[in-house]
Formats: C-alpha cells, structure tokens, sequence
C-alpha cells in the first residue's frame, strides 16, 4: 500500500448525508464507505456538494481544498466496461473522479494508465490534484456487493432500451408493437418497464400506462456500458479475412441484409478514421451471400494482420428493422444505428476509436438524446 499526501492536515466540512437522496442506496452506500475509507486512510475528509447543475452528467459532485471533482458510482466492474468508464469520465465537468465498490489490480492500472482518477469503498485510490496526490493500492473488498436482482440491463433489457433509444416515441407503444421492434418477448416487456423506473430511468405520470424516459444521456452510457459484456458476445459470429483489403470500399453492403459499425461505419459519418477493423452485422440467411460476394473465409489464429481482420455479428434487432428509419435522412442506410457504432467503438478502448466516438456523439447522437 502506498499513499502520499501533498498537503497534510487539510480537513473539509463533512459532508451532508442529505445531498446522498439523489443517489439510489446502492449509490449512497459506496460513496459513504469510499470517502469513509479515503478518510480513515489519508485525513482527507472530501466534501458532498448539495447543488447538482441542472444537466450535468454526474451522479454528485465532491469538493476537495482546490476545485469540485464530477463523480460516477459504478458497481461491479469488469475489463468489458472500462472503455465506456474511460469514455464518459473523460468527457465529466468539472474534472472526473471513478467512484467504485471495488478496483481489481489491473483495472486499477488501465485506469490510472488513462489518467482518470478513482477511489473504492475498499480504501484503492488514485487522485491526481495537486498540491494532494494519494496512490493507494492493494486493498481488499470489505464491504457486501449484493443486489437485488434488475433485469433492466441484461439482454432482453438492453434490446429494449436500444429500441427506446434509438425512437422514443415506443416508449408509448403498445407492448404487442414494443415486442415486434424490439425482438423482446410479449410476457417480459411490463417487468422490463418496471425495472428501468426502478432503476430511474422511466417514469410514469399520474398512474396512468404513459412513461417516458428520463435521464437519458445517463441511459446510453449504462447502455454503451451494458452491451459488450451482456448481448454482444452471444452474437458473435467469427473473425474473417480478405485477401482484398479495400473489398469494403465498393460493396453495397445492405443488399445483403447486412451493416457497417464500428470503424468503417464511424469513417462514413466523419472521414476521420482509417478503418483498421472492419465490423459488420449480418443476418445468418443472407450473410453467406455477403461472403461469398466479397471473398470472406475465416480467419487463422494467430491473425497476422490485423488491420485486415473482419469481425461479423448476428443484428440482435428484428428483421428489416435496425432502427434507423426513425432519424433524418441524411443518417445512412448502410450502417446501423449511430448509438451502436458509439458503443462498438467505445468497446474496443482504442483511443483512435474513443476520440472518433465523441466526435460522432456530437455530430449524430447528442441532438437525439437530447436534455432530460
């Protein structure tokens, strides 16, 4: 273990239990032990802020002798979630701060590579604002992670969210139409629904079978988050090659019943990457025409070039539905859904692919998820 602090003897107000009512007791629960921890740890008695800006991305805001840190609480983190972490700390106002259960080693160290900073209920920190510096490490879970049992994000529960994102207007569908945009059994939407307003992402006005979304930046993120850990991975289809590597420029891909995504889908919307990876979503009945048109065969392990590498998807999306007949016209027909090349990007923590990703946020997403 190894801590150093810059300023010793610094104490804050304490801070307010009052302002933790924003937060679920998850939420409260692991803040309280973290700034708890980091105390008993270092001296350092970090204080809660009881204004939260109207729009602002954070979970809370703390005060330290300086300046105010942007918190995100996340439980149970895994490898699978860390580009989306890294994506949205970075983009945090004022400056952003992890605040987690618990920090295995190695995830500790991606994030601290990345310069975000983080402290857990379990006393691991890394805060980088002089004149305090603290680098703790090696500390084990001490408190209990249990929670009761939300299917929101789990894959029936990502389909609709997807679904909801990408055309909130289904969001009042009725559950017979939400079912057959979504891909999601008839008899699990109403628990679904029931879930995401128990995760405070949905509400419902005057008792009546009207919700609407809320807080939906924060949605898509837990979503992006979600995705490659829950769904992805059941539609992986394989890893292939072409002896062509420009066979992507000339195609007409959705003849095929197929997408773009990730890098060569983000390269459509702003001619700043250079796809090294090429993604494609393809239905199982018309993918085997798409690659026997383009050349495809599977790809031998160890891949020695792996700028020419094609990773193919089964769409989790119902057929001749991808979501995309919702936006304006000048989105493309050729790829999916602009909130589905994010995450893909995201997912794989390049950081070519985290910079192209908040360029298209901006230009092709922001707008839609709009200002709670």
């Amino acid at each position: 273990m190894l801590f150093m602090i810059h300023e010793h003897g610094i104490l804050l107000n304490k801070w307010s239990s009052e302002y933790l009512s924003v937060l679920n007791s998850s939420e409260s629960q692991i803040v309280t032990q973290a700034l708890s921890t980091l105390k008993g740890e270092t001296g350092l008695d970090f204080a809660l802020s009881k204004q939260l800006p109207t729009g602002s991305e954070a979970d809370c805001l703390i005060k330290t002798p300086s300046q105010t840190l942007a918190v995100e609480v996340k439980r149970n983190i895994r490898p699978a979630h860390l580009g989306a972490i890294i994506q949205h700390i970075k983009k945090l106002q004022p400056i952003g701060v992890l605040v987690a259960d618990y920090l295995n080693p190695n995830i500790a160290k991606t994030l601290k590579d990345n310069d975000v900073q983080y402290m857990d209920a379990c006393g691991n920190s890394y805060l980088n604002l002089p004149p305090i510096y603290v680098n703790i490490s090696g500390q084990k879970p001490v408190m209990e992670t249990k929670q009761t049992k939300n299917r929101a994000f789990d894959t029936s529960g990502l389909k609709l969210i997807y679904g909801f994102l990408c055309d909130e207007t289904l969001v009042n569908a009725s559950y017979r139409e939400v079912s057959e945009k979504t891909g999601v059994a008839l008899g699990a939407i109403g628990k679904l629904l029931t879930d995401l307003k128990e995760a405070g992402y949905l509400i419902n006005r005057n008792d009546l079978k009207w919700h609407g979304l809320i807080n939906r930046r924060k949605l898509l993120d837990r979503w992006v988050e979600a995705y490659p850990e829950k769904l992805k991975p059941k539609l992986f289809v394989g890893e292939f090659i072409s002896d062509n590597a420009n066979w992507w420029k000339n195609i007409e891909i959705e003849r095929y019943d197929a997408y773009w995504s990730g890098e060569v889908a983000a390269a459509k919307y702003t001619d700043y990457l250079n796809p090294q990876v090429i993604t494609v979503y393809a239905s199982e009945k018309s993918g085997s025409k798409l690659f026997a048109a383009a050349r495809l065969r599977k790809a031998n392990h160890p891949i020695e070039n792996k700028s020419n590498l094609i990773k193919v998807f089964r769409p989790f999306w119902p057929e001749n539905d991808h979501h995309n007949n919702e936006y304006p016209n000048y989105l493309r027909k050729d790829t999916v859904n602009p909130i589905l090349i994010y995450a893909d990007l995201i997912a794989s923590a390049d950081s070519r692919n985290l910079e192209t990703a908040r360029m298209l946020y901006d230009s092709a997403i922001a707008e839609y998820i709009g200002e709670d």
